[in-house]
């Protein structure tokens, strides 16, 4: 009997497991079995390496075929076994060489033509084995941009006949991918001089988008709070590299690669209509939903009082933990999703209320009915509320005035350097940690706040009635000011500021 080793991994969730493909080839009637919890897509594969082997000139070995994909114990799902598969079977059938005492890893799927195909996630895949003791490393051609966001060295093939070639005269020829990711032109993206007469809510965006605080916007219909929403995306510095490694991870699993990493910040949009399934993700399928999509970016919850109300409470772990938690079959998987929440919403049903005159229709008992969709628990944990109204006279006018255009460039610089002081002050507790994402035993202390400063917050948050994590949001949003302004420590003016921002104007 003859036996042959290849290395391979699969994704299971939120992470990668390692697997070994055995191959046995033994005398007897023809068949071809294949082992390990596997589904119909792994089962399948006779035909497609039939065909493939065929092609490329090889033949399926006459007797059993026996293929056992390890760990056993756990299921096991795709076709990127294919490759490995076929790799195996001619190894043990001695229609190639084995490499005596090297380890071999390979991933793919198989076209009836013979041609490796790529498949989703493998830059989560190719992240894992990346460091691993392997002697030959191969990989689909189509996987490049996969490759290069992980940073991985390899040989690269379109083909089985490729795969051949490795292991034939040609031989093994590693090739290191170099990252490169393009910048990527947002169509939806706003510049904030567009924003005529909310000079609040200008400044409230701006804190939002330099402390990477969560954002309400209250007011009137038509006064620009979905614009707003849009303008915080350019205020938004580039990726990191290692930041669009995990969103690209994301993306290339769930919607395919597209044209290949990009370091644009994502903008995700929710609207009223959306389910709990598809802003957390699915259990039954372990697809992630809009929160995990928003990683490193912003969600946009356009319409908020208009959310079912489960919608709405199911926000408020992933808003706290900055993680989506699913669980399957007693297994518990995580999905990083730490963004900015922005959200819009109108004041009452008719959404006339913050409107001078007397315009909204509504009554008492109706605007405090429109209003509680918006729970407490989740209110505590959006650190800036600011209100919106419709904008007349000069303001208006300057609508129709010619606008450069360049305004949100010049403060993402600005929110660049403020983002830059807060990861030199938190690189002790974590990699490019921002005053909304720090978590400390002493947040005053990390943050440098003097305790007189940290007693005048303590006196404003009793008089506002604000809990002890909006206390802390307080305190995160005066980090933020001070930090905008180049300053070291926190003072009591941006204090007061920013506890502006937790007052429910709304009410």
């Amino acid at each position: 009997m003859l036996v042959s080793k290849v290395y391979s991994c699969f994704n299971d969730g939120t992470g990668v497991v390692l697997s070994e493909i055995e191959v046995s080839v033994t005398p007897g009637i023809p068949t071809f079995s294949v082992l390990g919890l596997c589904d119909s897509s792994i089962r399948e594969a006779q035909g497609r390496l039939h065909s493939a082997l065929a092609v490329s000139g090889f033949k399926m070995p006459k007797g059993h075929v026996t293929v056992s994909i390890s760990p056993a114990y756990m299921k096991k799902s795709g076709s990127g076994f294919d490759l490995p598969m076929a790799l195996g079977i001619l190894f043990a059938s001695s229609q190639l060489p084995e490499p005596p005492g090297k380890k071999v890893y390979a991933e793919g799927e198989l076209s009836l033509r013979g041609e490796v195909k790529a498949t989703p996630g493998a830059v989560m895949r190719l992240v894992s084995i990346r460091d691993e003791d392997f002697d030959i490393r191969i990989i689909p051609e189509e996987e490049r941009s996969s490759g290069e966001c992980a940073g991985f060295s390899g040989a690269l093939v379109s083909s089985l006949n490729d795969a051949r070639a490795v292991f034939g005269l040609e031989g093994y020829n590693e090739e290191t991918l170099a990252f490169s990711a393009q910048s990527e032109v947002e169509e939806d993206i706003v510049d904030i001089s567009l924003l005529k007469g909310q000079e609040k809510a200008k400044r409230a965006i701006l804190l939002s988008a330099a402390g990477f605080h969560n954002i309400l916007l209250v007011g009137s219909p038509g006064s620009g709070k979905t614009m707003a929403g849009k303008i915080l995306t350019g205020l938004m510095p580039p990726l990191y590299p290692e930041e669009i490694a995990e969103v690209y991870a994301l993306t290339e699993a769930v919607e395919g690669g597209g044209a290949g990493p990009v370091n644009t910040r994502p903008c995700r949009y929710a609207g009223p209509a959306i389910s709990v399934s598809g802003l957390m993700g699915s259990s039954m399928t372990l697809s992630p939903g809009e929160l995990a999509m928003a990683n490193h970016g912003i969600l946009l919850a356009d319409e908020l009082c208009e959310y079912k109300n489960e919608v709405i409470e199911a926000l408020r772990q992933p808003l706290e933990d900055r993680e989506v938690r699913l669980t399957k079959s007693g297994r518990t998987f995580v999905y990083p999703a730490s963004f900015i929440f922005a959200g819009t919403a109108n004041p009452c049903k008719c959404g006339m209320y913050l409107e001078p005159g007397r315009k909204c229709r509504c009554t008492p008992g109706a605007r405090k009915r429109y209003m509680s969709k918006l729970s407490g628990p989740l209110l505590d944990r959006i650190d800036i509320v600011s209100e919106m109204t419709s904008i007349s006279g000069a303001d208006m006018a300057s609508i129709c005035e010619r606008t450069s255009h360049d305004e949100s460039d010049r403060l993402r610089d600005v929110v660049a350097e403020c983002w830059s002081r807060q990861h030199d002050r938190y690189k002790a507790l974590g990699r490019r940690l921002l005053n909304a994402t720090v978590r400390s035993e002493n947040p005053a202390e990390v943050m440098r706040i003097p305790e007189k400063v940290v007693e005048f917050a303590s006196d404003l948050s009793e008089k506002g009635f604000f809990s002890a994590r909006g206390f802390t949001g307080v305190l995160r949003v005066a980090r933020t000011i001070a930090d905008l302004d180049l300053r070291d420590d926190v003072d009591e003016g941006d204090v007061s500021e920013a506890a502006i921002y937790r007052t429910k104007l709304f009410e």
